[in-house]
């Protein structure tokens, strides 16, 4: 094929397309790990970790409801009210989470009618379990797509109440296991904090899989507008620098900022809808230290 026959357009499509396939791949095997790993280690012994599926099992515990069935109404509610409240684009990415999850619900519970651990411990359960759940739900987070419920619910609280994402996860799901010790004695509730805990890092390190705080070198014409939402909405101080393009010539600038790796998708998305010719770098960070520095 000479340059002439070259159609960049189509090849761009195909890029477009075969990126998509693969995000959707990583979703579902991330979907099916999470709801394997709820239905084998956690829901048989009554471990909430937060959530819909913790809700669910307290839910089971009171009425005897199938937990996929609550699990799917409760993200069915909330996805029509982020519907409302939210961006469409983000809702549609968390339509086939909503009916893949209960779905792979019911997969996962048959392999927990096979698979008995009677002989192991608690705890051991609870470890394989939060990693398990935590690749999981690494695997979700970088495919782009959601599996709804709390995490829309996450996404309200930020947008009309200025809550970050994670202070919301830290304190419904705090709520949550607090509410669980009632049910399922205070054993359960301090294993459940134990499984959130392993899965946050396992979700972590398979999400951006290194350092625990990323560093960004923005260089963008609406620097005022994302100063004010990187220091007013999610707390974090901004260093603005002069610089000067090499090939325009034109001055320029360089806003840097350190924020946590948990942040970092949100970060990243809100510059983009900021500003769509924006240019900016992301590094791994291993450690800030402020030496009261403006």
């Amino acid at each position: 094929m000479t340059n002439k026959d070259f159609d960049l357009k189509k090849f761009l499509m195909q890029l477009d397309h075969k990126d998509m396939m693969q995000k959707f791949t990583i979703f579902i095997s991330g979907v099916l790990i999470y709801s394997i790993a709820f239905s084998i280690f956690f829901s048989p012994r009554n471990v909430v970790t937060g959530g819909t599926t913790g809700i669910a099992l307290i839910i089971y515990d009171l009425f005897h409801i199938e937990t996929s069935i609550t699990v799917f109404v409760l993200s069915f509610i909330l996805l029509v009210i982020g519907f409302f409240l939210l961006e469409k684009e983000v809702m549609f990415k968390t339509i086939f989470g909503v009916m893949l999850l209960p779905l792979f619900m019911e997969f996962g519970s048959l392999y927990g009618s096979i698979l008995h651990f009677e002989d192991t411990s608690l705890f051991m359960l609870i470890f394989f379990g939060g990693v398990m759940m935590g690749v999981g739900n690494g695997l979700i987070i970088r495919s782009g797509y959601s599996v709804g419920g709390f995490q829309t619910l996450y996404q309200i609280l930020y947008k009309y109440a200025g809550i970050s994402i994670g202070k919301s996860t830290l304190v419904l799901n705090g709520i949550l296991i607090f509410i669980s010790s009632f049910f399922f004695g205070i054993t359960n509730a301090l294993y459940a904090v134990i499984g959130l805990y392993i899965s946050s890092v396992i979700t972590d390190k398979v999400m951006l899989e290194t350092s625990a705080t990323k560093t960004f070198y923005i260089v963008t014409d609406k620097e005022k507008e994302i100063s004010q939402y990187i220091v007013e909405n999610l707390g974090y101080g901004v260093t603005e620098m002069n610089a000067k393009g090499g090939y325009s010539n034109m001055d320029k600038k360089i806003l840097m900022c350190a924020i946590p790796t948990r942040e970092y998708y949100q970060m990243k998305e809100f510059v983009q809808k900021i500003d769509e010719n924006v240019f900016f770098l992301i590094t791994d960070t291993y450690e800030v230290y402020d030496g009261n520095f403006l």
